[in-house]
């Protein structure tokens, strides 16, 4: 657990389980949720997936208003505290294992952007999602509209970012904001048998192949991407089948 008790690492088998812990509303106290350094040091401890979740009731309400108030008092400090909360976010959005958000409850405003930065979400049916950011004169400030944008599409980040009102599970996955529904209760578990599924009995190496082909694909040009597809393919078939062919002469 972080020193700070706002967040809980654990592990099942294989999978990584993060947890907010700041109930009932689960608001987050610093846009750096949890040390940068210390995920990039518990993914490194050899998980396959990592699951991001949350005790209680709701994913997140968003960052705390009032600390955010006497925060801004000290602009500079503020500004650091942003860049070091895209820092974490952008870690997550790039790594090169499967992240999965599982949603419960309200996932408002930086909530929203930490699942926004995972690869699959789970909601409950019961869930709602909104940027409430536009009604205090403020927009998301992680990269939410950029991931946004990304995953459903410039009028519904417009709708979404400047309209400020609130969306129900259905229509969050009707907007391709979410990838599965399921029973209250439920998106925890569900989360973390999903990343067990999709990692158990393959090897890390190839994990972090198929994750870095699906990154690829976003940044870089066709011909370049696939290019990359062909080496990896090739290092991989050299490590898997090299003992079982003989080599060239």
């Amino acid at each position: 657990m972080d020193d700070n008790q706002k967040t809980i690492l654990n592990k099942e088998r294989d999978v990584g389980v993060l947890l907010l812990n700041n109930p009932p509303e689960n608001y987050l106290e610093q846009p750096e949720f949890t040390g940068t350094e210390k995920l990039r040091d518990f993914v490194n401890s050899g998980i396959k997936a990592l699951v991001i979740g949350s005790t209680g009731r709701h994913l997140s309400a968003g960052a705390d208003l009032k600390i955010m108030r006497n925060s801004i008092k000290n602009i500079n400090r503020f500004k650091n505290e942003m860049t070091e909360g895209s820092r974490l976010l952008n870690y997550v959005d790039e790594l090169e294992i499967p992240v999965i958000a599982a949603i419960s409850g309200v996932c408002f405003g930086a909530g929203l952007e930490i699942a926004l930065a995972c690869d699959i979400r789970i909601c409950e049916e019961d869930s709602m999602f909104a940027f409430p950011e536009i009604n205090h004169g403020l927009f998301p400030g992680l990269g939410g509209t950029q991931r946004l944008v990304r995953l459903a599409g410039r009028a519904v980040a417009l709708e979404l970012v400047l309209g400020g009102d609130m969306i129900s599970a259905e229509k969050a996955k009707e907007l391709h904001i979410v990838d599965e529904v399921v029973h209250k209760k439920k998106a925890n578990d569900f989360a973390v048998e999903l990343a067990k599924k999709l990692t158990d009995n393959r090897q890390l190496k190839v994990i972090k192949a198929v994750m870095l082909s699906i990154r690829n694909h976003e940044k870089l040009p066709v011909e370049e991407a696939i290019k990359k597809d062909a080496e990896m393919f090739a290092q991989l078939a050299k490590e898997a089948l090299g003992d079982e062919i003989p080599a060239n002469d």
